[in-house]
Order: structure tokens, then sequence, then C-alpha cells
């Protein structure tokens, strides 16, 4: 039976989405992209924050149709993506690579939304906005302890899962702030993240998020030409889904499919004719069916130009412009201005006219999601569960592997791939060692406010809290360099720096300073999970050493090996051949796992540098990534889409393999 879950956050969500409305998160999931950046002309691609309110409104109406609280559900799916990192799902990937390397836990943007929305204090924000709040702690320790049912939306929403992932039993929890916390650990020190919700209501974000973005990714690709029509796997999906007529063979749903994108095109047509009724237009639309007849003659896909093809498209345009000029003479001043005003007229109808397949694409991927909300709404409320009927379910997951296949896969810009990943593995290690420098690190490890909440946390990770004995001096010197102290000249200009790529480098070394200084808690929670990452991650790295294989084929290849082969040359001169060192791998794996415990105060530079540049968003990592030396500005301005990503490869063989181990047909 489906249960609803009452809070007494009821009554007052209104302050929550006001202040997730102002957050911080949102305003960078405004420029945070889905599938790629927007480039130069882009404006109209999906970004993080238009994905989750078109994910906070599905999950709404599912939500009240299956007598579920609607509000609750619709909150939590507000700020669900607050922790993507910029680069869409390909910065999740390096960074997470970056951390497994560096043993300092892994990166999952579900536990990085949990860990951004309460570093932003947003519940405490919306709390002091309830009226007369001030003379009822009762009700303010509830919606606290509340809260962690719109958390544990963020950390178990992942829009990624198969359908045994989604059809998983819940596991209990005292409370929900400890299963919150218990997932948010899991996923940062075990690489574990694929979580089921406490709620019905947090169990149907798996679905809304999928339902937000796959018409959005196939819109998207229309408008990148990543796609230019619906080939035929996408339209035998199509008239699966809208075909009434259940004994149609393959071929007889695309025929259906067809006729359907038909339809609906000529019916965006003869609206957009309509505007021409006038008698003294029908002359101008003529004109502009003349044109779009002859782009389709020479070829050119219509519902999604390259700029090479706009170039021709111009050029059949300005032709026609020229014959009508010819045919038609004007004697009068006021003759050819009316003739100058109906060139212009044409132009901009054909321009219209041009622009129907983005407007026929949007109405059938509206209809495809409506199809599925439809369909769950129906079969959950019969079943008493929340589920699709098992054509839907099929058509649901052809559908992700669809879309993986054939646009998100192939519209990585290159610097993706390449730039990006390198020059965040250079600014993680150089963040780090100024964090290190600096005595950021130091004075945390010495505060004993937080040295008293790692003992409660966990008592053998405080004994590794330490840092190396170093004149206080030289944190001092270091901060004067890099001018993170302030309003002190520097030592008889000694340290006056010219050098603009390191002047850059000393503003962000400034910006991570003020970042670590404001962890308080926080950092007593980080710093245990990247104790505990550390047993996780060396093993990990020592079996891909043993297999001498990189785990993320798209990024880094060189720096994984490298990393391959440190570990290998070691087994090799401590054991004599990699055969002997896998006979004593538990012993190898224990001495380096304390090893790298020894090093904590690095561990922790390296988390904390992981963390801020993260947090950037595409155009703020680009932009200190080229002034800092890294990038280049020809590499992001110049950069092309196109290749395949491998990371989403994978994942659609994942989906297909998953299908296959349930012995449902795809």
């Amino acid at each position: 039976m489906l249960q609803r879950t009452n809070l007494a956050w009821d009554p007052y969500y209104k302050y929550l989405e006001r202040v997730i409305t102002g957050s911080k998160s949102t305003s960078r999931a405004e420029i945070k992209p889905m599938m790629t950046p927007k480039g130069a002309g882009e404006p109209h691609l999906t970004s993080r924050a238009t994905h989750e309110r078109l994910a906070a409104d599905i999950i709404e109406e599912i939500a009240r149709e299956l007598g579920l609280n609607a509000e609750y559900a619709y909150i939590g799916m507000l700020f669900h993506d607050a922790g993507h990192p910029f680069s869409a799902h390909d910065g999740e990937e390096f960074f997470d690579l970056i951390g497994r390397v560096e043993n300092c836990g892994f990166y999952h943007h579900n536990a990085k939304g949990v860990e951004t929305i309460l570093a932003e204090n947003i519940c405490e924000q919306a709390i002091n906005m309830i009226p007369g709040i001030e003379n009822n702690p009762e009700l303010r320790k509830k919606l606290e302890e509340e809260f962690y049912y719109y958390l544990d939306i963020v950390v178990s929403h992942d829009g990624e899962a198969t359908k045994s992932d989604i059809n998983k039993e819940t596991t209990p929890y005292p409370t929900i702030k400890e299963a919150v916390m218990t997932k948010l650990c899991l996923a940062n020190a075990t690489g574990t993240y694929k979580f089921i919700a406490q709620t019905d209501e947090g169990k149907l974000a798996k679905i809304a998020d999928v339902l937000a973005y796959l018409p959005t990714d196939i819109q998207d690709g229309f408008r990148l030409s990543g796609i230019t029509g619906f080939n035929e796997d996408y339209l035998e999906l199509i008239g699966s889904m809208f075909a009434e007529d259940e004994t149609l063979d393959d071929n007889g749903k695309r025929e259906f499919a067809k006729q359907f994108i038909t339809e609906i095109q000529g019916r965006k047509l003869r609206e957009l004719e309509s505007d021409m009724t006038n008698p003294l237009n029908q002359e101008i639309l003529g004109y502009a069916i003349e044109i779009r007849r002859e782009a389709k003659n020479q070829g050119l896909n219509i519902s999604a130009l390259s700029d090479e093809e706009r170039d021709k498209l111009d050029q059949i345009i300005e032709s026609k412009i020229q014959k009508i000029r010819r045919e038609k003479h004007t004697s009068t001043y006021e003759e050819e201005q009316k003739q100058y005003s109906n060139e212009n007229k044409l132009r901009e109808f054909t321009s219209k006219i041009l622009n129907l397949s983005s407007a026929t694409v949007a109405e059938i991927t509206s209809k495809i999601r409506e199809y599925f909300i439809s369909d769950f709404i129906k079969t959950s409320r019969e079943k008493q569960k929340l589920t699709f009927s098992l054509k839907a379910e099929d058509l649901f997951y052809k559908l992700k592997r669809y879309n993986g296949k054939y646009i998100v896969t192939h519209l990585k810009f290159d610097y993706q791939r390449v730039g990006q990943p390198d020059a965040a593995k250079e600014l993680v290690n150089d963040v780090a060692q100024s964090l290190v420098k600096s005595g950021a690190i130091r004075d945390k490890f010495y505060d004993e406010a937080i040295m008293k909440e790692v003992e409660k946390l966990n008592p053998k990770a405080a004994t590794y809290m330490k840092s190396p004995q170093r004149e206080e001096a030289t944190y001092d010197e270091y901060k004067k360099k890099v001018k993170i102290i302030t309003g002190r000249k520097t030592l008889e200009g000694k340290y006056e720096e010219t050098d603009p790529k390191k002047l850059h480098k000393y503003k962000l070394f400034k910006d991570v300073y003020s970042y670590t200084r404001k962890h308080g808690q926080s950092f007593a929670r980080k710093y245990v999970t990247v104790f505990e990452a550390i047993p996780y991650t060396v093993r990990k790295n020592v079996e891909f050493a043993l297999e001498n294989k990189n785990e993320k084929t798209d990024f880094l290849q060189e720096y994984q090996q490298e990393n391959n082969d440190n570990i290998r040359n070691r087994m090799i001169k401590r054991y004599g051949s990699i055969e002997a060192a896998k006979e004593h791998n538990e012993e190898f794996i224990a001495e380096l796992v304390e090893e790298e415990r020894n090093k904590m105060e690095e561990k922790m530079a390296k988390q904390l540098a992981i963390d801020y540049l993260s947090g950037m968003t595409d155009r703020g990592f680009n932009a200190v990534a080229i002034k800092t030396g890294y990038m280049t500005y020809e590499q992001v301005w110049n950069g092309s889409r196109g290749g395949t990503s491998q990371s989403v490869s994978k994942l659609v063989a994942a989906l297909e393999r998953a299908e296959q181990d349930t012995g449902l047909e795809l």
C-alpha cells in the first residue's frame, strides 16, 4: 500500500521554496549544464536549474494524483541536483577519479548535494521566516529533524538507476537523519551511491528525475544537431506508445509514427499559416513554401541546420528575393519601401516555417512525458505500489538507452575530455598545497571543538589528526606571499608578484582558504569520511594496478597509468614480481592504508580542493583554468562537439546488461 508522509513542514513548505529559489546552489545551477555546457549562441539548452524545476513539477503531479505528500516531494526535488559539478556527469566522473587516485574519497553528486544544502544553511533560513517561531522551540526542533526527509530525496534520487535498483527494498534506520547521514558516508567513503529512499515520495524521485531529462535531452539533441530526425528506433518507440492498434508489427509502428509526426507538423504549419490569412500576405506565404521546398530539394536538413547549411539556406532565400525583384518593377519610393518590407516579412516567415521542427519536437516529447506520467499514475493506483505497466516500463528504459546511444554520448565538447580533467587535476594539487602551506588544515586539526567532534565520530581517526612540526613563521610568510593576509605591507617588496598566472592562483588560494576557514562540524564529518574512505580507495587502486588497467577510460589516462606504475613498481621491488605480490595483496593494502592515513593533512587538503573546484560553474572553472595557464582560451572558444563519451557508452551497456538480467525484453 502507498503511504503518505505527513510532516510538520507541510504548512510551511513555501518558506523552503523561497530560500531554495534564492540559494547560491540554484543560482549556479542556472548556468550549469545537463548534457553539455552551453556554447556561444546556445542560450536555449536545458540548464540544471530548469531540470530541477521540471522534475519538481513532475513529482508534485504524480504524488498528488497518488494521494502522497505532493508538497514534500516537490521541495525535495527542487534542489535534488544541488551537488552536481560543472561539465555534467563528466565532471562527476573525473572528480571521482581524482579522489580515488589521491586516496581522499569518492565523488557522487547525490551526496555532495546534501553537503551543499547543509553548508548553505537552507533549513535554518527557512525556519527563521516562520512567524512566531522564536516562541515555539518545540516546532523549531521538529522542523530541524524533519528537514532530513527532504535531504533523503537528494541523497537517494539517482536517476541513472536501473529496474533492479529501483525495485530494491528500503533499508530501515532508527531515524531519518541517521538514514541520510549513513547514505552520505557510504557514498563518500565507499563509493556506494544507489540508495533507496525511506518514503514513497522519495522513491518517486528516480522516476521524476528521468521523466524530466529524457524529453529535454531529445530537444537539446535536435538543437545541437546531435540528431536531425527520429531514427527507426525512436519511430518504433513512438508508434508503440501512441498507436491504438496493438497488433502492428515493428514496421507498422514506424509508419504510424511517421504519420503521427507529419500530422503534428502539418497542424503546426496550419497554425502558422493562419497568421498569414490576410490576402495581402498570401503571395509571401507562397514564396516561403517555395523556399522550404527548394531547401529540401538541395538536401538541407531544415530541422537542424549547421552553420554551413544555414549559409546555403540564406543563399536560397536571397536568390528568391532577387528573382522577385526582377519580376516586380517599382516606380515610386513608396512602392520600393513596401517591397523592402515584404522581403523582410518573407525572411521572417521563412524562418518561422523552418523552426516548425523544434515546435514539433517539443510537442512530441511533451506527449512522450505525459504518456509515462499517465501510465505510472494509473498502474501505481491499481497495484498500490510505485510502478509502470510492463509495456511502459519496457519503453521507459528503451528511451533511456536510445538517448544515451544517439544523443548524450555524442554532444560533449572535446575540452570536456581533455582540457578540463587535466586542469582539474593540476588545480586540485595546487590548491591542496596552498591549504597545507597556509596552515588552514593545521588550524582545523588543532581546533579543540573539531577534535572533540572527530573523537566522538571515530576515536581511531582522531589519533591521525596531526600536522608535521613547522615554524609558525613559515605559515605567516606564505600567507603574505599569496596575499591571504591582507592589510599588511609585504616584506620590503620581497614577495611582490607580477606574473599574472601566479596572481590568479593567489586569488584562488585566498578564496579556498576563506572557504576552509568557514568549516566547523562539517570539517569533522568530512575528515572522518576521508579517513574511512582510504581503505576503499587504496584497495581499488591496488586492484587496478594489479590488472594494469584504467577505470575511467575517458579521462586522465596518463595520470591513472602513472598511479598504476608506481604501485606495481613498489610491489615488484617488495615481492619480486606481480604474481608474487598477488599472494601478499592484503598485507600490501594494509601497509598502504596506514601510510596514507599518516598523510591526513594532505588528504583533507585535496578533498577540500575537490569540493571547492567542483562547485564552480563551467564558465567559472574554465576562466580560472585559463587564467592560471592550465587551459587556453582557444581550447574553450574553438572547442568542437562530437566523438563518443566512453563513460556514457558504459552506462548504456550497463543498462542493457541490467535489462537482460531482469529477463524483460528490450
